[in-house]
């Protein structure tokens, strides 16, 4: 019977450890999001807890990799709610989610905000995982825009998320602006949709197409377009690009499902749920692996 009960020790000690991981993340991110990263304070972040401010330096190093904890805990929160990005295809949907989003849950907003006062452009990260998640987000949005220039497609996402974002970021500013209706998600939203919408439209039209989609016309000049992909007068064909991203995520729905087997695999074979987080961290988050290990 001892020895039964000495085996259980450990899994009771990782469980008392998640727990109190889970809940010094939760406190602190209510501390950063209000006061930034200068003004938290680790005491009371350990008091609201309900542990003592020995443990945060014990399981997270420093104040400084609590803040880039909190704030990647964030970012992952936020992408199994809105994310994958352009999942739909629709600028449109987008806006909308992330408008809602960042409207019931301001949070977020507010630690990138502290972040960008007090480090300037130096985004800190944890085994690389903020890099591989606007990787995606750039892959995703080079699909979805038709274009092979990460920079166009990384300044047109930027550009549609500035407009819910500052929107919820600067709510003195909307007051002065829209008044009585500063408050009305419904109108602001009957006015952010189409404008995204248009904007994306008008964007796609007058750029041209993406160097990609150009080919050597029959005059040995650069520049002609390929019939598959642009119509004389639309522009970029809708249909082809829909079917680009659709075969992009059946393929990243397998390449999620074959990482579940093999998450459950080695599960079985005697590695733990933490351990199999830290070696796809950049790829899926830890709730995202616990549910796969579920399935």
């Amino acid at each position: 019977m001892q020895s039964g009960n000495l085996g259980l020790m450990p899994i009771q000690e990782a469980k008392r450890s998640d727990a109190t991981r889970a809940a010094l993340l939760c406190a602190a991110r209510d501390e950063f999001a209000e006061r930034g990263l200068a003004g938290a304070r680790v005491d009371r972040i350990a008091e609201a807890a309900g542990c003592n401010k020995e443990r945060i330096y014990g399981i997270f190093g420093s104040k400084d990799k609590l803040f880039d904890a909190v704030l990647i805990d964030a970012l992952q929160e936020f992408t199994d709610v809105v994310d994958p990005l352009w999942k739909d295809g629709e600028v449109g949907a987008f806006v909308v989610r992330l408008y809602d989003y960042h409207r019931e849950h301001p949070q977020l907003l507010r630690l990138l905000t502290w972040e960008g006062l007090h480090r300037g452009d130096d985004a800190h990260d944890i085994d690389d995982w903020r890099h591989g998640h606007y990787r995606r987000k750039i892959l995703s949005a080079m699909a979805q825009f038709d274009t092979d220039d990460p920079f166009r497609a990384g300044m047109t996402t930027f550009l549609i998320c500035a407009m819910p974002n500052w929107l919820n970021l600067v709510p003195q500013l909307r007051r002065l602006m829209l008044g009585d209706r500063a408050h009305d998600a419904d109108a602001i939203k009957a006015v952010m949709v189409p404008f995204a919408e248009g904007a994306i439209r008008s964007w796609m039209e007058t750029s041209g197409p993406a160097p990609a989609a150009r080919t050597t016309g029959p005059d040995g000049a650069a520049g002609a377009e390929r019939d598959d992909l642009v119509d004389d007068d639309t522009g970029p064909d809708v249909a082809a690009a829909a079917e680009r991203l659709r075969r992009a995520q059946a393929e990243a729905d397998a390449a999620k499902a074959a990482l579940g087997a093999a998450l459950r695999r080695a599960n079985a074979d005697g590695a733990s749920a933490n351990s199999l987080a830290k070696q796809v961290a950049g790829t899926v988050s830890r709730p995202v692996v616990l549910k796969l290990l579920s399935e």
